[in-house]
Protein backbone atom coordinates (compact mmCIF):
# COMPACT_ATOMS: atom_id res chain seq x y z
CA UNK A 1 0.00 0.00 0.00
CA UNK A 2 1.40 3.50 -1.14
CA UNK A 3 1.19 6.27 2.12
CA UNK A 4 1.51 9.78 0.29
CA UNK A 5 2.44 13.20 1.10
CA UNK A 6 -0.22 15.42 -0.55
CA UNK A 7 1.22 18.89 1.04
CA UNK A 8 1.25 19.59 -2.47
CA UNK A 9 -2.22 20.17 -3.40
CA UNK A 10 -1.19 20.39 -7.20
CA UNK A 11 -3.06 18.72 -9.86
CA UNK A 12 0.23 16.81 -11.47
CA UNK A 13 0.49 15.26 -7.68
CA UNK A 14 -2.47 13.61 -7.53
CA UNK A 15 -2.50 12.14 -11.04
CA UNK A 16 1.20 10.41 -10.41
CA UNK A 17 -1.34 8.21 -8.18
CA UNK A 18 -3.72 7.20 -10.61
CA UNK A 19 -3.00 4.23 -11.39
CA UNK A 20 -2.19 2.93 -8.19
CA UNK A 21 -5.73 4.40 -7.22
CA UNK A 22 -7.61 2.48 -9.74
CA UNK A 23 -6.24 -0.86 -8.75
CA UNK A 24 -6.96 -0.31 -4.95
CA UNK A 25 -3.03 0.23 -4.00
CA UNK A 26 -3.47 3.19 -1.16
CA UNK A 27 -4.67 2.90 2.57
CA UNK A 28 -8.09 4.21 2.78
CA UNK A 29 -6.91 8.32 3.98
CA UNK A 30 -4.80 8.67 0.85
CA UNK A 31 -7.56 6.94 -1.21
CA UNK A 32 -10.51 9.66 0.49
CA UNK A 33 -7.76 12.24 -0.36
CA UNK A 34 -7.59 11.68 -3.83
CA UNK A 35 -11.33 10.99 -4.09
CA UNK A 36 -11.59 14.69 -2.65
CA UNK A 37 -9.55 15.86 -5.32
CA UNK A 38 -10.92 14.33 -8.18
CA UNK A 39 -14.48 15.58 -7.06
CA UNK A 40 -13.59 18.86 -7.12
CA UNK A 41 -11.37 18.82 -10.12
CA UNK A 42 -12.91 18.31 -13.66
CA UNK A 43 -9.51 18.37 -15.23
CA UNK A 44 -8.70 15.10 -13.07
CA UNK A 45 -11.83 13.55 -13.37
CA UNK A 46 -11.63 13.22 -17.27
CA UNK A 47 -8.49 11.94 -16.96
CA UNK A 48 -8.90 9.40 -14.13
CA UNK A 49 -12.29 8.26 -16.10
CA UNK A 50 -10.23 7.66 -19.24
CA UNK A 51 -7.86 5.51 -17.53
CA UNK A 52 -10.54 3.66 -15.94
CA UNK A 53 -11.55 3.17 -19.64
CA UNK A 54 -8.50 1.77 -21.19
CA UNK A 55 -7.77 -0.38 -17.87
CA UNK A 56 -11.16 -1.97 -19.16
CA UNK A 57 -10.47 -2.25 -22.49
CA UNK A 58 -7.36 -3.85 -21.88
CA UNK A 59 -8.96 -6.79 -19.29
CA UNK A 60 -11.81 -6.88 -22.09
CA UNK A 61 -9.36 -7.69 -24.22
CA UNK A 62 -6.64 -9.56 -23.22
CA UNK A 63 -7.69 -13.03 -23.93
CA UNK A 64 -9.36 -12.53 -27.36
CA UNK A 65 -7.41 -10.68 -29.25
CA UNK A 66 -3.89 -12.06 -31.58
CA UNK A 67 -0.87 -9.85 -32.24
CA UNK A 68 1.45 -10.15 -35.15
CA UNK A 69 3.75 -12.84 -34.63
CA UNK A 70 7.18 -10.35 -34.62
CA UNK A 71 5.58 -8.10 -31.66
CA UNK A 72 4.44 -10.81 -29.82
CA UNK A 73 7.91 -11.81 -29.61
CA UNK A 74 9.59 -8.37 -29.17
CA UNK A 75 7.23 -8.27 -26.06
CA UNK A 76 8.53 -11.72 -24.77
CA UNK A 77 11.98 -10.90 -25.30
CA UNK A 78 11.60 -7.66 -22.61
CA UNK A 79 9.46 -9.65 -20.21
CA UNK A 80 12.46 -11.72 -20.26
CA UNK A 81 14.49 -8.60 -19.35
CA UNK A 82 12.20 -7.00 -17.66
CA UNK A 83 10.79 -9.58 -15.30
CA UNK A 84 10.51 -7.53 -11.93
CA UNK A 85 7.54 -5.06 -13.81
CA UNK A 86 5.17 -8.12 -13.32
CA UNK A 87 3.15 -9.61 -9.82
CA UNK A 88 3.51 -13.21 -11.75
CA UNK A 89 5.18 -14.59 -14.33
CA UNK A 90 3.20 -17.21 -16.64
CA UNK A 91 3.38 -18.37 -20.03
CA UNK A 92 0.34 -17.49 -20.49
CA UNK A 93 0.17 -13.99 -19.25
CA UNK A 94 2.49 -12.83 -21.36
CA UNK A 95 0.97 -14.75 -24.34
CA UNK A 96 -2.32 -12.37 -23.39
CA UNK A 97 -0.27 -9.54 -22.87
CA UNK A 98 1.34 -9.80 -26.22
CA UNK A 99 -1.78 -9.97 -27.67
CA UNK A 100 -2.67 -6.43 -26.43
CA UNK A 101 0.44 -4.86 -26.19
CA UNK A 102 0.11 -4.48 -22.48
CA UNK A 103 3.36 -2.68 -22.14
CA UNK A 104 1.81 0.26 -24.36
CA UNK A 105 -0.75 0.62 -22.16
CA UNK A 106 0.68 0.10 -19.15
CA UNK A 107 -1.06 0.27 -15.30
CA UNK A 108 -1.86 -3.35 -15.62
CA UNK A 109 -0.99 -6.29 -13.13
CA UNK A 110 1.77 -5.21 -11.58
CA UNK A 111 2.93 -2.82 -14.40
CA UNK A 112 3.33 1.06 -13.09
CA UNK A 113 3.40 3.58 -15.97
CA UNK A 114 6.31 5.19 -13.58
CA UNK A 115 8.61 1.93 -13.66
CA UNK A 116 8.91 2.52 -17.80
CA UNK A 117 8.85 6.02 -18.37
CA UNK A 118 12.13 7.58 -18.01
CA UNK A 119 14.69 7.30 -21.49
CA UNK A 120 17.99 7.93 -21.39
CA UNK A 121 19.53 11.70 -22.78
CA UNK A 122 22.55 11.98 -25.04
CA UNK A 123 24.56 12.31 -21.94
CA UNK A 124 24.03 9.07 -20.26
CA UNK A 125 21.28 10.67 -17.30
CA UNK A 126 18.16 9.69 -16.59
CA UNK A 127 15.51 12.44 -17.58
CA UNK A 128 11.86 12.19 -16.55
CA UNK A 129 9.33 13.42 -19.00
CA UNK A 130 6.55 15.15 -16.78
CA UNK A 131 3.10 13.82 -16.42
CA UNK A 132 1.46 16.68 -18.43
CA UNK A 133 3.93 15.16 -21.46
CA UNK A 134 3.25 11.76 -20.88
CA UNK A 135 -0.24 12.93 -20.92
CA UNK A 136 -0.15 14.28 -24.26
CA UNK A 137 1.79 12.16 -25.78
CA UNK A 138 -0.62 9.05 -25.00
CA UNK A 139 -2.99 10.75 -26.82
CA UNK A 140 -1.26 9.86 -29.78
CA UNK A 141 -0.84 6.31 -27.92
CA UNK A 142 -3.89 5.24 -27.31
CA UNK A 143 -5.27 5.46 -31.21
CA UNK A 144 -2.42 3.44 -32.20
CA UNK A 145 -2.99 0.50 -29.84
CA UNK A 146 -7.01 0.84 -29.74
CA UNK A 147 -7.11 1.14 -33.76
CA UNK A 148 -3.77 -0.36 -35.31
CA UNK A 149 -2.90 -3.37 -32.90
CA UNK A 150 -6.53 -4.25 -31.23
CA UNK A 151 -8.18 -3.62 -34.27
CA UNK A 152 -6.20 -5.10 -36.82
CA UNK A 153 -6.37 -2.82 -39.31
CA UNK A 154 -3.01 -2.62 -40.11
CA UNK A 155 -3.83 -5.59 -41.83
CA UNK A 156 -6.60 -4.37 -43.94
CA UNK A 157 -5.42 -2.46 -47.21
CA UNK A 158 -7.12 0.47 -48.84
CA UNK A 159 -6.03 1.84 -51.82
CA UNK A 160 -5.61 5.34 -52.70
CA UNK A 161 -7.93 5.17 -55.04
CA UNK A 162 -10.68 3.82 -52.17
CA UNK A 163 -9.65 6.21 -49.50
CA UNK A 164 -10.22 9.01 -51.99
CA UNK A 165 -13.42 7.85 -53.30
CA UNK A 166 -14.66 6.97 -49.50
CA UNK A 167 -17.14 9.89 -48.79
CA UNK A 168 -18.37 7.57 -45.27
CA UNK A 169 -17.43 9.03 -41.97
CA UNK A 170 -14.63 7.72 -41.91
CA UNK A 171 -13.34 9.14 -45.03
CA UNK A 172 -10.49 11.30 -44.71
CA UNK A 173 -11.98 14.02 -46.93
CA UNK A 174 -10.46 16.81 -48.71
CA UNK A 175 -8.79 18.34 -45.78
CA UNK A 176 -6.24 15.05 -45.43
CA UNK A 177 -6.61 12.96 -48.55
CA UNK A 178 -3.48 14.55 -50.50
CA UNK A 179 -1.51 13.60 -46.87
CA UNK A 180 -1.53 9.95 -47.81
CA UNK A 181 0.43 10.39 -51.27
CA UNK A 182 2.86 13.28 -49.64
CA UNK A 183 3.90 11.19 -46.75
CA UNK A 184 4.21 7.87 -48.92
CA UNK A 185 6.48 9.93 -51.21
CA UNK A 186 8.49 11.30 -48.06
CA UNK A 187 8.87 7.63 -46.70
CA UNK A 188 9.58 5.79 -49.86
CA UNK A 189 9.50 1.86 -50.56
CA UNK A 190 10.58 1.03 -46.98
CA UNK A 191 7.18 2.02 -46.05
CA UNK A 192 4.01 1.28 -47.10
CA UNK A 193 0.46 3.21 -46.13
CA UNK A 194 -2.06 0.26 -46.11
CA UNK A 195 -4.99 2.65 -44.82
CA UNK A 196 -5.46 6.18 -43.97
CA UNK A 197 -9.29 7.26 -42.11
CA UNK A 198 -10.76 8.89 -39.70
CA UNK A 199 -11.66 7.44 -36.28
CA UNK A 200 -13.00 7.70 -32.82
CA UNK A 201 -10.82 6.58 -29.72
CA UNK A 202 -11.35 7.49 -26.27
CA UNK A 203 -14.17 9.85 -27.46
CA UNK A 204 -11.37 11.25 -29.17
CA UNK A 205 -11.31 12.10 -32.77
CA UNK A 206 -8.70 11.00 -35.06
CA UNK A 207 -7.08 11.25 -38.28
CA UNK A 208 -5.22 8.00 -38.84
CA UNK A 209 -2.72 6.58 -41.30
CA UNK A 210 -1.02 3.16 -40.58
CA UNK A 211 1.82 1.96 -42.43
CA UNK A 212 3.98 -1.23 -42.43
CA UNK A 213 7.19 -1.63 -43.20
CA UNK A 214 9.82 -4.52 -41.88
CA UNK A 215 8.60 -6.10 -38.82
CA UNK A 216 6.73 -2.52 -37.91
CA UNK A 217 3.73 -0.94 -37.23
CA UNK A 218 3.87 2.70 -37.68
CA UNK A 219 1.02 5.04 -37.01
CA UNK A 220 0.60 8.68 -38.28
CA UNK A 221 -2.05 10.50 -35.61
CA UNK A 222 -3.37 13.42 -35.88
CA UNK A 223 -5.65 14.80 -33.63
CA UNK A 224 -7.62 18.58 -32.87
CA UNK A 225 -6.47 20.25 -29.57
CA UNK A 226 -8.09 20.64 -26.47
CA UNK A 227 -6.32 23.27 -24.43
CA UNK A 228 -2.92 20.48 -24.66
CA UNK A 229 -0.06 22.33 -25.69
CA UNK A 230 3.69 20.51 -25.80
CA UNK A 231 5.43 23.97 -25.21
CA UNK A 232 2.59 24.90 -22.53
CA UNK A 233 3.40 21.87 -20.78
CA UNK A 234 6.77 23.18 -20.66
CA UNK A 235 8.42 19.95 -22.78
CA UNK A 236 11.63 19.84 -23.56
CA UNK A 237 12.25 18.94 -27.54
CA UNK A 238 14.34 16.03 -27.79
CA UNK A 239 15.19 17.05 -31.63
CA UNK A 240 14.37 19.84 -34.44
CA UNK A 241 13.28 19.28 -37.68
CA UNK A 242 13.20 21.70 -39.83
CA UNK A 243 12.08 24.51 -36.69
CA UNK A 244 9.45 21.95 -35.75
CA UNK A 245 10.35 20.88 -32.12
CA UNK A 246 9.57 16.67 -31.65
CA UNK A 247 8.93 15.55 -28.23
CA UNK A 248 8.95 11.90 -27.57
CA UNK A 249 8.64 8.96 -24.42
CA UNK A 250 8.41 5.58 -24.61
CA UNK A 251 6.04 3.31 -23.78
CA UNK A 252 7.05 -0.76 -23.08
CA UNK A 253 8.11 -1.71 -26.85
CA UNK A 254 6.21 1.49 -28.60
CA UNK A 255 7.71 5.11 -29.16
CA UNK A 256 5.80 8.48 -29.32
CA UNK A 257 7.29 11.23 -30.94
CA UNK A 258 5.01 13.93 -31.17
CA UNK A 259 4.69 17.75 -32.17
CA UNK A 260 2.21 20.38 -32.69
CA UNK A 261 0.73 23.28 -35.14
CA UNK A 262 -1.57 25.75 -34.20
CA UNK A 263 -4.46 23.72 -33.86
CA UNK A 264 -3.53 19.88 -33.88
CA UNK A 265 -1.51 17.20 -32.03
CA UNK A 266 0.42 15.13 -34.36
CA UNK A 267 2.31 11.61 -33.69
CA UNK A 268 4.15 9.12 -34.78
CA UNK A 269 3.98 5.90 -32.89
CA UNK A 270 6.07 2.38 -33.54
CA UNK A 271 7.49 -0.58 -32.72
CA UNK A 272 11.14 0.77 -34.08
CA UNK A 273 13.66 1.92 -31.74
CA UNK A 274 14.18 5.46 -30.55
CA UNK A 275 16.40 6.84 -33.13
CA UNK A 276 14.84 4.86 -36.22
CA UNK A 277 10.77 6.34 -35.00
CA UNK A 278 12.70 9.99 -34.40
CA UNK A 279 14.02 9.88 -37.96
CA UNK A 280 10.63 9.00 -39.67
CA UNK A 281 9.02 11.49 -37.23
CA UNK A 282 11.76 14.26 -38.62
CA UNK A 283 10.81 13.06 -41.60
CA UNK A 284 7.35 13.64 -41.50
CA UNK A 285 6.98 16.23 -39.77
CA UNK A 286 7.63 19.24 -42.07
CA UNK A 287 4.88 17.90 -44.66
CA UNK A 288 2.56 17.29 -41.90
CA UNK A 289 3.37 20.24 -39.96
CA UNK A 290 2.81 22.42 -43.65
CA UNK A 291 -0.55 20.37 -44.41
CA UNK A 292 -1.64 21.13 -41.08
CA UNK A 293 -0.68 24.94 -41.60
CA UNK A 294 -3.23 25.22 -44.51
CA UNK A 295 -5.38 23.16 -43.03
CA UNK A 296 -6.01 26.28 -40.54
CA UNK A 297 -6.29 28.94 -42.79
Amino acid sequence: MNVLNFNDRSCERYRRYFDAYLDNELLVETNQDVLQHVTSCTDCTGILESRARMKQLVRNAVTNEQAPPELAEALRDRFRTRRSFFAYDTARWMMAAAAVLLLAIGGVAALQWGRIIQFRGDDGVFQTVSTRVQEILRIGLVDHVHCAILSERWKQFISFDEMKADTGRSALGPDFIDLVPAVQAKLGAGYKIVEGHRCTANHRQYIHLILIGNKTILSLVITEKRNESFTQAGAPAVMNASGIPIYRDRQGILEIAGFESGKYLAYVVSNLDRDSNLNVASAMAPIVYSHLHRVEL
